[in-house]
């Protein structure tokens, strides 16, 4: 029974049901109104089984919670440097090897091997290529697997999805991708080059390329595989700018990824600095590496604040300074070159090169128990002092 309020009396609850709330009203009066909105109403949280659906947000939570949950941190797929579920930038000026660098990243992790010293976690591999023709791949993937010889089982580990002629914009890619995907449980994903999943995107634009790096968040997520995008520089020398600054476009590349690793050439032909910005680890100490084909490998002799100038041939270092550290004394070519390096900074090849340009002008001579010494020049004589003898 509801009691109507209006004229203090009962009706029953079973009556010939009304049609609308209007009718309710004029039937049973308000109260019968309100409990039939209770009885309907929908609760304005979601359940739990709706934040299930594809694109709801996960809950709010309280910290406690969260820590209550004992959350793991994701597995390392590089040791110091790359988490499972992250995601990462790697830039590198126009011709520098970057695809020899993310291909041996790629083989590093599938065999478990170091790469570039740091360790790998053993794990399968997507490579995803927008750039080389199927046979260039695989030749510079076999080139590579030869020069750390890992055994022919290693490609297996490794899925290769070409994708040369079928560039587009990532959003519109992204779902078949991760269907694709299914239930792979990839460890490393590289998507190299970005700029071919650019679409309509201006990469100077951070509204464009936050969008664009949302959608490699997206895959990193439900992946839950590391995912390293390929990206370049902008044009002309980048010794002047800070390494993040060195990618070309929108702030926003460096921004939004866990790690970045920035490969800038060093003043010796050939050789690389490799910079890192990290945002779950331990920064890195910069360090140099050296190419020679078809890997690139640490090479601890070379001075990581040697940035190549811009102006191909331009010199760096005053021929003097070499003379300055020898002075009056005599020294091996490894003290000099010692000396001079802590002196200057200068690097090896750089000291090598300028010791050779001393030589040929004449201003240093090695003795013959190999020690080098200036060359002291023969006084002319003043001619004045020849008339004032006449």
């Amino acid at each position: 029974m509801i009691n109507n309020s209006e004229n203090n009396t009962s009706v029953p609850t079973q009556s010939v049901e009304a049609k609308d709330i209007s009718e309710i009203l004029q039937r049973n009066g308000r109260n019968a109104v309100l409990q039939r909105v209770q009885q309907n109403r929908r609760p304005l949280v979601p359940e739990p089984e709706e934040l299930q659906e594809e694109g709801a947000l996960p809950q709010i939570q309280t910290l406690r919670a969260l820590i209550g949950e004992n959350v793991k941190l994701p597995d390392q797929i590089i040791h110091g440097f790359l988490h499972k579920g992250s995601t990462a930038v790697f830039g590198g000026g126009s011709k520098t090897n970057k695809t020899f660098c993310l291909m041996d990243m790629a083989l590093s992790v599938a065999g478990g091997v170091p790469w570039w010293n740091m360790n790998t976690v053993k794990g399968r591999v997507l490579y995803l290529d927008y750039e080389l023709q199927k046979p260039f791949f695989a030749d510079r993937m076999n080139q590579i697997k030869i020069a750390k010889a890992l055994p022919d089982l290693v490609f297996e580990q490794i899925d290769v999805w070409n994708l040369r002629g079928h560039a587009a914009d990532l959003s519109k890619q992204i779902d078949q991708i991760l269907d694709r995907i299914g239930r792979q449980n990839y460890s490393l994903i590289i998507v190299d080059p970005i700029y071919k999943a650019l679409g309509k995107r201006d990469e100077n634009a951070a509204g464009d390329i936050n969008s664009l790096m949302n959608e490699v968040d997206k895959l990193a997520v439900q992946s839950d595989a590391s995912v390293v995008i390929g990206h370049h520089f902008s044009k002309g020398n980048q010794a002047g700018k800070d390494s993040k600054d060195r990618l070309s476009g929108s702030g926003v590349f460096a921004r939004s990824a866990d790690a970045i690793i920035i490969l800038t050439p060093h003043e010796k032909k050939n050789a690389y600095i490799v910079d890192s910005t990290l945002r779950n680890f331990k920064q890195l100490d910069p360090f140099c590496l050296e190419w020679k084909y078809p890997l690139m490998s640490r090479n601890t002799t070379l001075n990581p604040a040697m940035l190549k100038k811009a102006g191909a041939g331009q010199v760096i270092f005053p021929t003097e300074q070499l003379l300055e550290v020898l002075g009056n004394s005599t020294m091996t070519t490894t003290e000099w070159k010692k000396a001079t390096m802590e002196y200057t900074g200068m690097s090896s090849s750089s000291f090598m090169d300028k010791r050779r340009d001393l030589v040929s002008d004449g201003k240093v001579e090695e003795t013959e128990d190999g020690q080098w010494r200036k060359v002291r020049q023969a006084i002319k004589p003043d001619p004045t002092d020849e008339q004032k003898q006449k």
